[in-house]
């Protein structure tokens, strides 16, 4: 009885999404202290083993949050253009983006997180890193000090980046990729799975190999 009023005070939260990142993330959720009431998603399918059921399509999230009376929305899509538009579409109707912060995760003090932010297991977080809005820190990545991580990026599996690193607005950092210190990874850039960026990279642009350079079109 007395575990059953404690799990029913924990805040609620409903995730938009319902795929293998969304699996991932609601375990970090239950980590971060939320109560997950069910995932929205574009077409209303689960995908196999999602530990909680599917309440309605992503374009009603409104709705379903008013119906099922809870304020907090997590974002788990791993397209980062669209977990933008997601996430700011919940925050311009009044609900609360929160993060999904694994317990086997590592996160400073000194560092700091925005909202909608996943930190996945085993993911490293050193002291005065930035990590922005909508970000995902991936399963075993390594974000160390005074990294700036900008909105909606995402530092995949496995990704070291060392210190005084910036990286773009809705950057992606592939599978096992590593940034040397102090270089700029541009807005909307791709770093290629096991790609090692030793040199600036630009706005927009697909880097791979080691040492990483532009793919040429």
């Amino acid at each position: 009885m007395v575990a059953a009023m404690v799990t029913h005070a924990l805040p609620a939260v409903l995730v938009v999404g319902a795929g293998g990142h969304a699996r991932v993330c609601i375990e970090a959720l239950a980590d971060s202290g939320f109560r997950i009431v069910g995932c929205l998603n574009a077409d209303g399918k689960a995908a196999p083993g999602l530990p909680v059921p599917v309440v309605g399509r992503d374009h009603d999230l409104l709705a379903v949050a008013a119906e099922l009376g809870v304020v907090n929305v997590f974002v788990a899509v791993g397209d980062n253009r669209t977990r933008a538009t997601v996430s700011q579409r919940a925050s311009d109707i009044g609900l609360t983006l929160v993060n999904a912060i694994s317990r086997f995760a590592m996160v400073s003090p000194g560092a700091s997180l925005g909202v909608g932010v996943a930190v996945l297991p085993g993911a490293v977080v050193n002291t005065s890193a930035c990590v922005a809005d909508g970000v995902i820190l991936n399963t075993r990545c390594s974000v160390d000090h005074d990294v700036h991580v900008g909105a909606f990026a995402h530092v995949a599996v496995g990704v070291s980046v060392a210190g005084g690193v910036t990286i773009g607005r809705r950057a992606l950092l592939g599978v096992g990729s590593s940034v040397a210190p102090c270089r700029t990874i541009g807005a909307d850039t791709i770093v290629g799975a096991g790609a090692a960026v030793v040199h600036d990279v630009d706005d927009g642009v697909t880097v791979v190999g080691v040492p990483a350079r532009p793919i040429v079109r």
